[in-house]
């Protein structure tokens, strides 16, 4: 894998600033234009601020949390079960009790920033949580590509039970020749082997007298 590049340029990114306090909106908003971003700021009422509906992209946007919110904001997340959220989060940390940064750990933040903000730790804590939700983001996609070739793995099984039985080879033989195949197609092997299965039950259920075959790239 190739090493990745580091950011240090958050210009046309947007700032989503969640916090109640009025002292973080005058530190934070004159110092994030000058690095570039555009900044907005959201106060907490009764409800959460829900910020699930909004169009954010990893590399568009970033949202500072205050940890001294009565109800933490809503922040979109990737995967199934939550596992991260979709865009960097920066903690603002105020009252420094082990439940306020739970919350804003499990928010996923993955940089800090001490209240009174001051402008000058603004840049590292920015940088650090742009580039350590990069990190992780290139970490939760690698796993959830192996994932995915584990689910398909049962596939790669009947593809050759499937191959040894219509052409009366072994194994390595099957295998070898769905290995070709998967790198003729630039699939990889469970990829490939899934369409085979899928492609040979589509053909069964639609010729119920026919028998299913193994069809190859020409």
């Amino acid at each position: 894998m190739a090493p990745r590049r580091f950011v240090q340029n958050f210009s046309r990114r947007h700032a989503i600033v969640v916090s109640n306090d009025e002292r973080v909106a005058t530190v934070l908003m004159p110092t994030l234009q000058r690095l570039g971003l555009g900044v907005e700021c959201r106060a907490t009422g009764e409800e959460a601020v829900d910020l699930s509906t909004l169009p954010l992209q990893p590399f568009g946007h970033v949202i500072f949390v205050d940890g001294d919110l009565a109800r933490s904001p809503i922040i979109p997340c990737r995967g199934d079960a939550g596992e991260m959220p979709a865009v960097p989060v920066v903690g603002l940390v105020g009252v420094e009790a082990p439940s306020r940064l739970k919350t804003l750990l499990q928010a996923g933040a993955t940089a800090f920033l001490a209240k009174p903000v001051h402008g000058g730790a603004v840049f590292s804590a920015l940088s650090l949580a742009v580039n350590e939700h990069a990190r992780k983001s290139e970490l939760f996609d690698l796993v959830d590509a192996h994932e995915q070739r584990r689910r398909q793995r049962r596939f790669v099984i009947k593809a050759l039970v499937q191959l040894m039985a219509e052409r009366g080879l072994d194994d390595e033989a099957a295998f070898a020749l769905l290995r070709k195949q998967s790198m003729h197609e630039r699939l990889s092997i469970e990829a490939y082997c899934q369409s085979v299965v899928q492609r040979s039950a589509t053909i069964a259920e639609g010729e119920p007298e026919t028998p299913p075959s193994i069809r190859f790239a020409k």
